[in-house]
Parts: C-alpha cells; structure tokens; sequence
C-alpha cells in the first residue's frame, strides 16, 4: 500500500457499492438519486470496514491495538470525498458503529458506537481544510503529510473517546497505566494512515474521471 497499491480496499468497496445499489433499487425506486449515492457509498464504505474489523477475529494476529486504524481512517476519508452530505463520515462512523455494537463488538456496550463517530467527525470539520492543501497537482510528500496530519487528529479523536467512556465505566487508575501507550500507538497508526490515504483517494479520484468521460 506503501507503493499505491490499493486495489484490496478499492476493490472490495466497488464490490459493496453494486451490491447496495442494487439493493437499493429493488426497495426504494422512487429514492432521490443524490441520496441515493450517499446511501450507497456510506453502505459501501462502512461494510468494507466491518471486513477489516472481522480480521481480530483470527488469533495470533501479533499487531498493536490501533493498528486498523492504518485501514480504517482512509475509509472515513473516502465517506467525506464520495458524498455530497457535510457529514459522509460521521454518518459512516455512526453506521459502522451501530452495525458494529449489534454485533457485540467491543467492551462498552451502546458506548462503543462513539468511538466509530469521533472520527467521522474529526474528519468532516477538517476535510475542506485538507482538501485544499493536499489537492490534485500538489507534491506527493505533502498529500501524503496532510492526509497523515489528518489521519493522527482522528485517531486521537478516536482514542480521547475511548478514554472517556473507560474513565465512566472502569477504575481510574487502570485507565491512566494504559493511556499514554494507547495514545502513543493510535497516534503513530493514525500518521501511517496518510500513506494509504494519498493513493486510496487518488485510485478513486481516476475511477470517477474515467467514470465521466466514458
């Protein structure tokens, strides 16, 4: 992925996409095209990261907690550029979060659906900002600076929420032995994030115009 090789993630999201929309167009013909794209896309992107969530299922995984938000964070990404709505990504992270807490993922209960939306909210605040900055043309070392900028303030986002609901339900003092190593761990893996965010936005970047022209 290093090398811009994001043919995994495109292609299992392609794949999401035509599912939905397909769906889509047998339940609810009469649904707005525009929210109907928004739909599908948020559809498409969240179930590609159930995909990625499902990998803790296997055992003997030796990676640091956090180490899918290397994965993860890019998709947000990828909910804020796809939509027209201010806030793909938050409705992204509320919808992974909810399918995720049916599923009985995580520790915290109906608490664990905010830290999928942190994130997304991180990102849509901030998404215009990036955009500009790492816009088509520029260098490829500042896309990839300004996406992993964006990607370490979501992570973080992500973190402080667990924090907080931990401190709720949890004894202080356990929470804070394992705070500044979880914050130094998300922060890292949410830095990586910007090296798969370049080429991932860049591969999707190239479908549309080619969507476009044909």
């Amino acid at each position: 992925m290093a090398r811009g090789d994001v043919g995994g993630l495109t292609d299992a999201f392609d794949r999401h996409l035509h599912r939905v929309e397909r769906h889509l167009a047998d339940a609810d013909p009469d649904l707005p095209p525009g929210g109907a794209r928004d739909a599908a896309a948020i559809a498409a992107v969240s179930l590609t990261m159930l995909g990625i969530k499902a990998l803790k299922v296997l055992p003997g995984i030796p990676f640091l907690p956090g180490y899918k938000g290397v994965l993860l964070i890019p998709l947000y990404l990828v909910a804020a550029r796809l939509t027209r709505t201010r806030l793909g990504a938050t409705l992204t992270g509320l919808t992974m979060g909810t399918v995720a807490f049916l599923l009985g993922d995580g520790r915290y209960g109906v608490f664990e659906i905010a830290k999928h939306v942190a994130p997304g909210l991180v990102v849509d605040l901030l998404y215009p900002l990036v955009v500009r900055v790492a816009a088509p043309g520029t260098g490829r070392l500042r896309r990839i600076v300004a996406w992993s900028a964006l990607g370490f303030l979501a992570a973080i986002g992500r973190f402080a929420t667990i924090t907080v609901v931990a401190l709720a339900v949890q004894p202080p003092a356990l929470v804070f032995a394992v705070l500044l190593p979880g914050l130094l761990v998300h922060g890292i893996f949410g830095v990586l994030s910007g090296i798969v965010t370049a080429p991932l936005l860049a591969a999707f970047d190239r479908d549309r115009r080619t969507q476009e022209s044909s």
